[in-house]
């Protein structure tokens, strides 16, 4: 019995090393090719262990996504923000005012089912008439027909899992609809607001194709500027690794600061 459990423990263990490593060593090779000089990188067989480090890479990353990780910031914050807010007016909307088996949530939702493909070439067509094109409207627009019918699916089922009664007891007290809706469900809602703010911003950080067709130079956003990092025999693997890195910082930072309500916004989906 006891080689039997020591066998399971370990065979786990080296499951567990294994996923770890998987995980872990792209992280490090990206790490590895942003100061290693471009001739070690192509190398065969690899060098895991750098003899020559250099900076020049991240000296180009941090100088060509100045502007773009600006406009990434600017597009992801706007469509999770807006996203967010009127996905919880919407979804308080179809939790207290819709029947249970109306079905017009699986068509609000299946908007997310379309590729983005399809759509492009309308909306390139609209923003070019308004002359929006390369402006970040004619990013964030695309990014809200995709974000907010996922917050509406999703904050409807936190508003479900809020009691009425507290709503109706905050109505007895003299609240109108609106002050019970923010005053009592958002501060309940809270958590999950934040998952869905947070699941909106990292999907409009990684989007590529609308922002790669709908802006030029002064919109372009940082996964536009990273994959345009090519010199005359392919891409800039080093300056292309470093910029990664950093493009990875603020998605993973918000996730760090918000990482407590996690648990408790994604328990209320259901």
């Amino acid at each position: 019995m006891n080689v039997r459990r020591i066998l399971i423990k370990a065979v786990v263990s080296l499951i567990t090393l294994s996923a770890i490593a998987t995980t872990l060593f792209p992280i490090y090779w990206m790490l590895l090719t942003s100061i290693a000089p471009g001739e070690v990188v192509m190398t065969y067989p690899p060098k895991f262990i750098p003899y020559t480090v250099t900076l020049k890479w991240w000296s180009y990353a941090v100088t060509a996504i100045k502007d773009p990780l600006i406009n990434s910031l600017v597009i992801a914050g706007a469509t999770s923000i807006i996203s967010s807010m009127l996905g919880f007016v919407a979804g308080y909307g179809f939790a207290r005012f819709r029947k249970p088996d109306d079905n017009i949530l699986f068509w609000i939702l299946s908007i997310r089912f379309m590729p983005a493909i399809v759509a492009i070439i309308p909306y390139y067509l609209l923003f070019s008439s308004l002359n929006l094109l390369d402006t970040h409207p004619a990013v964030i627009i695309p990014h809200l027909g995709i974000g907010i019918p996922f917050a509406v699916w999703l904050l409807r089922g936190a508003v479900v899992a809020i009691p009425r009664e507290l709503e109706e007891a905050a109505l007895v007290d003299g609240c109108n609809r609106w002050q019970a809706l923010f005053k009592v469900v958002f501060p309940l809602a809270l958590p999950s607001i934040l998952v869905t703010l947070l699941f909106t911003f990292i999907w409009s950080w990684n989007e590529f194709l609308y922002a790669l067709v709908l802006t030029d130079v002064k919109a372009r956003v940082l996964t536009v500027a990273i994959a345009g990092m090519r010199e005359a025999h392919g891409l800039m693997w080093g300056a292309v690794s470093a910029a990664a890195i950093i493009a990875a910082m603020p998605a993973l930072s918000i996730t760090l600061l918000l990482q407590r309500h996690l648990v408790s916004g994604l328990a209320f989906y259901r």
